[in-house]
């Protein structure tokens, strides 16, 4: 259901495009084998019309050779120009620094077909001497009715500034026919707080606009400022971002009626639980939701969720501590640990329930994949009294360091509320969505199989309406 690159590769980003009841999902696919593919990056194409079931094209924008700008096809954006498709990307060749030339140049290509690319080789946008010019790149083009001309939003760096790492800047670039380009002198957005933004997305609804991209100085998430102008100020939310570091390099596309997220859940090295983070992994869509206040939070869409119809039994194996059952309702907790595990879980499924805490005192939240003993699993914890949703692996790979969560989302929970939590997993990927409101991806490489349960620690929680379901197709 999550759609992954063949063979040893990944997805990185996605450059989405919607048309005729159709995602057109244009990636970045990193091979990750140099010997058997040769070294670059060409843009893939995958279709879906639902979400769940993919395409997968091939290479349609391919790469240039180790002499050419565009080594690496990395990110930009697919637009509609007339009678034609039109692409404008980053070509990215590390060895051009070596020669003293620009890293990163913005191109151009166009298609009849969104299949067939023909590179403009006449069309080069480069950097002004301003900005540094190895950072520029992910140009995002729209049509500005009230200019009555083209913009183009593109991650740069000034040149000069101190702190070095804050000189990321989002430009705004215009033209009247997509062919001549002039950067503006003033920022877009520059927030002086990050090394760049990578992937810039723009869009409206209702009242409000959006500027998306994502940072790797901070957190390593994809954020968002808003704004009643497409031209800002730009504000950030209290939560201004969709998902954890889990997750990156998102950017959006609507189908008319609802805007879909497409971001990578990112895998680790050698797909082991403690190496550490890398990019490009397994392609996720979120759903934004806009809130009442005009803030953005995501769901699971839902024909995502709806993949998993058979409904597998759920029994109460094993307890500890202060467990109750009653009236299809699991009571845990007190004072220090309570848990109930709930049976073996299937290799890909989904897990529903709902809970109500107590109080805000203490943490609580689901095992996943334990072992016999429930020495070994995965933690979904909710932390309350840091308003934090977290992920967490025993055994720990260290335990000299006084923390070791491996993905956290700002997550309210208030006493006494009821809360609805869906769980989603495939293969190593986790998703996990509470309220559809926030949603937290993680990873789970080392344990395969085993059991889930509910445990509390320092607080009593009820948790109901548990259900466990799996592909009608896994027996």
């Amino acid at each position: 259901m999550y759609y992954r690159a063949p063979e040893k590769a990944v997805c990185a980003d996605v450059i989405p495009f919607y048309e005729n009841g159709e995602f057109k999902l244009f990636y970045l696919r990193d091979y990750r084998d140099i010997s058997v593919h040769g070294e670059g990056c060409p843009w893939c194409l995958l279709t879906s019309s639902d979400l769940v079931h993919f395409h997968d094209h091939g290479p349609v924008l391919l790469r240039g050779g180790k002499e050419e700008q565009d080594l690496y096809v990395f990110t930009g954006c697919c637009i509609r120009a007339g009678e034609e498709y039109m692409i404008f990307y980053t070509g990215h060749n590390p060895h051009l620094r070596e020669k003293g030339l620009p890293e990163q140049k913005i191109l151009r290509a166009t298609s009849r077909d969104l299949l067939h690319w023909e590179k403009d080789r006449d069309f080069v946008f480069a950097a002004p001497d301003w900005l540094e010019m190895h950072d520029f790149r992910d140009p995002f083009v729209f049509y500005d009715e009230e200019r009555k001309e083209y913009c183009m939003l593109i991650a740069g760096r000034l040149k000069n500034g101190d702190p070095s790492s804050a000189r990321g800047v989002t430009l705004l670039a215009c033209s009247p026919d997509l062919t001549h380009w002039e950067v503006g002198k003033e920022p877009f957005y520059a927030p002086h707080a990050y090394f760049t933004h990578e992937c810039p997305d723009l869009f409206r609804i209702g009242d409000w606009w959006y500027l998306v991209f994502s940072e790797f100085t901070d957190r390593i998430v994809t954020t968002y400022r808003m704004s009643r102008s497409p031209f800002g100020p730009w504000v950030s939310p209290k939560i201004n971002s969709f998902d954890g570091h889990a997750f990156y390099a998102a950017k959006s596309a609507s189908d008319g009626k609802r805007r879909i997220l497409f971001g990578w859940n990112c895998i680790k090295q050698d797909e082991r639980d403690d190496a550490p983070w890398q990019w490009g992994g397994t392609i996720i869509p979120h759903e934004i939701v806009q809130q009442p206040d005009g803030t953005l939070a995501v769901k699971c869409p839902q024909e995502v969720a709806a993949q998993y119809p058979d409904r597998l039994p759920v029994l109460a194996g094993r307890t500890m501590g202060s467990v109750s059952y009653q009236d299809g309702k699991y009571l845990l907790g007190g004072e220090g640990k309570s848990l109930c595990m709930l049976g073996a879980m299937p290799e890909n499924g989904k897990i529903e329930l709902s809970f109500t805490a107590s109080d805000d005192c203490g943490d609580f939240g689901l095992l996943l994949r334990a072992d016999a003993g429930v020495d070994a699993y995965y933690a979904v914890r909710f932390e309350p009294r840091f308003n934090r949703l977290a992920m967490d692996i025993q055994p720990r790979a260290d335990n000299t360091r006084h923390t070791q969560v491996d993905v956290e989302r700002w997550c309210p929970v208030v006493p006494g509320e009821k809360n609805k939590l869906l769980i989603l997993f495939e293969g190593s990927v986790l998703e996990v969505y509470v309220n559809d409101k926030v949603a937290m991806s993680a990873r789970m490489f080392d344990r395969r199989e085993g059991d889930f349960g509910i445990f509390t620690h320092n607080t009593s929680v009820c948790f109901e309406e548990i259900g466990l379901y799996r592909q009608e197709e896994e027996r």
